[in-house]
């Protein structure tokens, strides 16, 4: 489930930004609404293009030549660990706010899952997953 972002004014003179291509900056904000509240990913170009850009007539290459044109210009981190992919989003949590944050289900660049208990209120450790569970009784009596 995808989350809700917000862009920063500051995003569109961005020296990085500004030297991407239309459909790359795109691309990016397309990915901060599907990334995890560390700004993680898996690498997967054909589920970034479905999520993205699912009625569009780019391809599964344009959008791996996207992503390594993001990783040029120091937006993103493409990584592997234990033989899958990923996507960091460079300065995710400098840039978004997250109000209820969740463990992120993806490694870091190190390999390394997160333990920032001290980072996060109890309350909210016990989901292991970035999404909330819906039960679809929300809002509804009894």
């Amino acid at each position: 489930m995808a989350r809700i972002r917000t862009i920063k004014p500051e995003f569109w003179t961005s020296a990085q930004i500004m030297e991407c291509s239309v459909t790359s900056r795109l691309l990016f904000l397309g990915m901060l609404n599907f990334a995890d509240d560390k700004g993680r990913m898996t690498a997967s170009p054909k589920k970034i293009r479905a999520q993205v850009f699912p009625s569009d007539d780019i391809t599964v290459d344009n959008i791996t030549r996207m992503l390594e044109e993001l990783s040029n210009n120091d937006l993103i981190t493409l990584y592997e660990v234990d033989n899958v992919e990923y996507i960091q989003i460079d300065n995710f949590r400098k840039h978004q706010r997250i109000d209820k944050p969740y463990r992120s289900i993806y490694p870091d660049p190190d390999g390394n899952f997160d333990n920032d208990e001290d980072n996060i209120p109890k309350r909210l450790l016990k989901r292991s997953k970035n999404i909330p569970h819906r039960n679809g009784m929300e809002g509804k009596g009894s």
